[in-house]
This record gives structure tokens, sequence and C-alpha cells, in this order.
């Protein structure tokens, strides 16, 4: 009986999984639609973010009604003060190193074209920017890492492919800007976000370390390639 309601449950967690990423799938097929509808790169912008976040609505919604779990399986671990301080600052120092070394790779093989939409997006609105950080942090955070990883945990012994197909999810997210660097840029991100939460169970250094990204890449002029 114990078997026959785990086996339920874990349908039930397989057709979230499946549903999140049909809406993935949807949101790339909407962005193209607003594309051929020759909208503003801003209110494409605009829209798609929202967009994301009905995306994080549903899979709350389905995990509320469906499976009558928490949203995040694994419970946030309570951590220093210190701690956050030196994790945010420990993991962004190894994703600059990591980075680093792509782009010196990839430099002398000439695959470091500028994506043209993604220096478009410097010029947006404070407000729109804004968004777009947020947006980012944090629906992208309780997406790939908190409801992702603990659930794809389940149905796989290897503990190493859930966070290797979260992470290749959450870099092809990023296609839509047509060049391979933002691409693996944000594998390399997702790869050590997924590992450490993987460690910490802590979503909120997660969190903080993508928004600071986000921020150095649409305010500053660090994030240029």
């Amino acid at each position: 009986m114990e078997q026959t309601a785990v086996k339920s449950d874990n349908t039930i967690i397989l057709k979230g999984l499946i549903l999140t990423g049909a809406l993935l799938l949807a949101v790339f097929a909407g962005a193209q639609f607003l594309s051929a509808l020759k909208l503003s790169m801003g209110l494409r912008f605009f829209i798609t973010r929202i967009v994301f976040w009905v995306w994080l609505a549903i899979i709350y919604i389905y995990v509320a009604k469906k499976e009558r779990q928490p949203f995040l399986l694994w419970p946030e671990k309570a951590y220093s003060f210190g701690f956050y301080i030196l994790s945010v600052i420990g993991t962004l120092l190894f994703i600059l190193t990591l980075a680093a070394l792509t782009v010196v790779i990839l430099r002398p093989l000439g695959l470091l074209k500028a994506s043209a939409a993604f220096s478009l997006m410097r010029n947006f609105s404070i407000p729109l920017k804004l968004l777009g950080i947020i947006t980012a942090g944090v629906v992208e955070e309780l997406i790939f890492r908190g409801y992702m990883i603990p659930r794809l945990m389940k149905f796989f012994k290897n503990e190493h492919l859930p966070i290797i197909i979260s992470t290749l999810l959450f870099g092809l997210m990023h296609y839509g800007y047509g060049t391979l660097i933002n691409v693996l840029i944000p594998i390399i991100i997702g790869f050590v976000f997924a590992y450490h939460y993987y460690k910490y169970r802590n979503l909120k250094v997660l969190i903080i370390c993508h928004l600071l990204i986000d921020l150095n890449a649409l305010f500053t002029t660090l994030g240029k390639h």
C-alpha cells in the first residue's frame, strides 16, 4: 500500500516536471511569436518577464493543488550572517574565475561574438532593467534550483544527473540571446549554483548572487566581453 502511494506521488511529481518543461517551451515559442510581431525589444522583454512570473505561479499552484507538499522540498537551512557574506563572495569569485577561463579559451577560436540583443538591453529604462534582474534572480532560482533539483533527485540514483539536467536547461533558456558565450556562461553559473544548493540547501545565497550578477551585467560595463 505504501509503495503504491509513493509511486503515485512520484507520478504527480513527474507530471509537474513535464509541465514545467512544456511551459518553458511555450515561453520560447511565445518569444518567437512576439519577435515576429515586430514589437520593440523593450516591450517584448517586459511581456516575457511577466510570463516568467506566470510560469512560476502555475508551478506553485500545481504543487499546492496536486503535490500537496512544500514548493521547496529541501527546507532552507539557516546559517550565520558571516556565512552569507563569505558564501556570496566565494561563489561570485569562483564563477568569475571559470567565466574568465572560458573567455580565454574561446577568444582565440573567434567564438566570443557579442550579443546584439544583450547590448540593447543595457539601454532599457531603469525600471525595466530592475524587473529583468528581479525576475531572473527570484523566478529562475526558485524553478531551476529550488523546484527542479530536489524533484529530479527522486528519479535518478546518480545525484549528479539532476544537477546536470537542470543546469543544461538553465543554460539553453538563454539561447535567445543568440551567441555561444551567452549560453556557456549561464551553464557555468547554473552548474555552480546547483552544486551550492545541493550542498548547503540554501536558496537565499543563490538569489543574492544571481541578482548581483545581473545587476553588473545590465548596469555596468564589466559584463561586456
